[in-house]
């Protein structure tokens, strides 16, 4: 009997592990009773259920987001006891003979072998040891007829329960892609012949299959992954040109060890690629360790060093990746390095270009993300790829840009900002002080609360005239007026004066002068009444800057006073909220001025060493 645990049928129904676990609690599907299956064996304190009776659930509950589980379920319910190199052995096996494994016999296996392996370069010896069980031969034959060819079923087999069992991590689809466009650049500087790329592990194989090169290892585990991916393998001890070493998971020093065999052994004109922790590549060391990197480096065949981004490291996704890219008899006194973690956004065809340049040790081309260092520097002490480092950048031909910026700018912190002075005096009035919570005002009619609407910012349109509010949540949108009408025939409109506001992640509130918007939820709208007794702005003001954070909206509270109070103190909040606005708004420009300023100056395209041209202005400077 195939046997599924519970990650298992969480991979076959593509839901998270804690959603199966959710499922056997609650029997109850659509109001009709339909128990998970009971397990059939507890084996070290996991729970295994029959394959069948689980595809059985799933088509009848319609549980899960994978609608050809009973297609995918031959490919995960792996039998007891199987070694995953085994399967993969099967697997190569049958992709070389192109026969089912079910009802073969061992000799019948060995003989076929020795047949499409005669020189037992990854496969013979192998099928020998494999003392496979009828269960085994067959599930290989339904793990095949299960997956969209040999890669797929192979893919298949890697991110199950074998897989799971060794604990093994590897890198991201991102990590894999930006190291195909570096090995295609080294391919496209190599390519006045055929290259073939040495494989040293499994992220080779994903770089290979991706710029379709063939490869040359001494790993059997490897040649046969090679055989089932289709991709072309060479003999163990033909001369590659390119080789693709993965030092991730090593320690400092192993790594170092490891870097040091690959970069000596290179032949002339050969490209070694090389993959590693940052703290071993690329970031400043020790004493020893700095020492034994630069007996590395003192090779000269270093021609580029990148620090990667974050995040291409399964097992550990805040530590940062490093490449080496290394060419034989290059003697590079001065390498190329960038820092690809302070990239917003990466360019394949600039990568690649920065590369083949480094690779062809030419400055006739301008370098998007690598600038040169010496050497020497490195050697003595330091980093190899100092953090931030990026390519120098060419001065624009017309330096108008920056200083137009820079006179946009100063159009606004040149101009006054009027003074803010509100006139008081000591009243005479009341000694006790009243508060009303918007609870008790709701409860009273004094005031109105209408909720938002869900809206979907895909039906904005540069040309509607219904905005949306609040604007920092609705991204200042705004709909077409039939569109809001027809889509949303429901959604409460803003009245002119009313304050429209949100309780989390803290309470914030904006008054709608104008009207007509649209409120998108969770915000909401207060409408003020009459005998409310405060304006809108004061409303505002006490929710943005008295409301404790966390609370909710009917425990806020607002003093009440008298209504010719009531209306001075709103005109004089509407004056303080305009002089906030005018010296935000020359914040602003100040720090535009200030970045104008920088990048004008470092461009090269502005200079301070200038005199006033108004008249009057150095006699005031005077």
């Amino acid at each position: 009997m195939l046997q599924q645990t519970l990650q298992d049928v969480a991979d076959l129904a593509k839901v998270r592990r804690p959603v199966v676990s959710m499922w056997r609690k609650r029997p109850i599907v659509r109001g009709v009773s339909i128990p998970f299956p009971a397990p059939v064996e507890i084996t070290d304190g996991v729970a295994r259920f029959a394959r069948d009776e689980v595809v059985e659930w799933l088509t009848r509950t319609g549980r899960g987001n994978n609608a050809e589980h009973a297609y995918d379920a031959p490919a995960v319910a792996v039998p007891d006891g199987v070694a995953l190199e085994d399967v993969v052995t099967l697997l190569c096996w049958h992709v070389l003979t192109g026969q089912e494994l079910a009802g073969t016999s061992l000799p019948h296996r060995v003989g076929l072998a020795e047949e499409f392996d005669p020189d037992d370069l990854s496969l013979l010896r192998e099928i020998r040891g494999v003392q496979a069980s009828e269960a085994l031969l067959t599930y290989v034959d339904d793990l095949v007829e299960a997956s969209f060819g040999p890669p797929d079923a192979l893919a298949r087999l890697e991110q199950g329960r074998l897989k799971r069992t060794l604990g093994a991590r590897e890198l991201t689809r991102a990590a894999v892609e930006m190291l195909g466009w570096i090995v295609e650049a080294a391919a496209t500087h190599l390519e006045h012949e055929p290259v073939v790329m040495r494989a040293d592990d499994w992220v080779a194989l994903d770089i290979a299959a991706a710029c379709e090169l063939g490869v040359v290892s001494n790993d059997r585990a490897l040649r046969r992954r090679a055989v089932i991916r289709g991709i072309a393998v060479g003999e163990p001890a033909a001369r590659p040109r390119i080789s693709v070493s993965s030092l991730v998971g090593l320690d400092i020093g192993d790594a170092l060890d490891r870097a040091d065999d690959v970069v000596v052994a290179l032949d002339e004109d050969d490209v070694a690629v090389l993959l590693g922790p940052a703290a071993a590549l690329s970031d400043e060391l020790a004493a020893t360790l700095q020492q034994r990197r630069a007996t590395t480096l003192r090779v000269g065949n270093l021609v580029a060093a990148i620090r990667l981004p974050r995040g291409l490291w399964r097992e550990a996704h805040r530590q940062s990746l490093a490449l080496w890219i290394c060419l034989g008899g290059a003697n590079a006194q001065r390498p190329w390095v960038a820092d690809l973690g302070v990239v917003d956004h990466l360019e394949r065809g600039d990568i690649a270009a920065d590369i083949a340049g480094a690779l062809a040790q030419t400055e006739d081309r301008a370098f998007r993300y690598a600038r040169r260092i010496d050497l020497a520097s490195v050697l003595a002490a330091g980093s190899v790829v100092p953090r931030g480092v990026r390519a120098p950048t060419l001065r624009e031909a017309d330096p108008a840009r920056h200083l137009e910026r820079v006179h946009a700018a100063t159009l606004t912190t040149t101009s006054p900002l009027e003074p803010l002075d509100v006139l008081v005096e000591p009243s005479p009035g009341r000694f006790r002080l009243l508060y009303r919570s918007l609870g008790e005002l709701h409860e009273r009619k004094h005031l109105i609360v209408k909720r938002g609407s869900r809206i979907d910012f895909a039906d904005a349109s540069p040309d509607g005239t219904v905005p949306v509010l609040p604007a920092e949540m609705a991204r200042r949108v705004a709909l077409d007026p039939i569109d809001a009408a027809r889509k949303y025939p429901r959604a409460a409109r803003t009245d002119p004066g009313d304050v429209i506001f949100i309780e989390k992640p803290r309470p914030r509130a904006w008054v709608d002068p104008v009207g007509g918007a649209m409120v998108a939820s969770p915000a909401r709208i207060i409408r003020l009444q009459e005998s409310a007794e405060i304006g809108p702005t004061v409303l505002a003001t006490v929710i943005n800057e008295m409301a404790a954070v966390g609370s909710e909206w009917k425990t806020w509270t607002v003093p009440a006073m008298r209504r010719d109070e009531a209306a001075r103190l709103e005109a004089a909040l509407m004056r303080a909220d305009e002089f906030e606005r005018e010296a935000r708004r020359r914040a602003d420009a100040a720090r535009d001025l200030k970045t104008a300023l920088i990048n004008g100056v470092a461009a090269g395209a502005l200079t301070l060493d200038a005199q006033p041209t108004t008249p009057g202005v150095a006699a005031a400077e005077r």
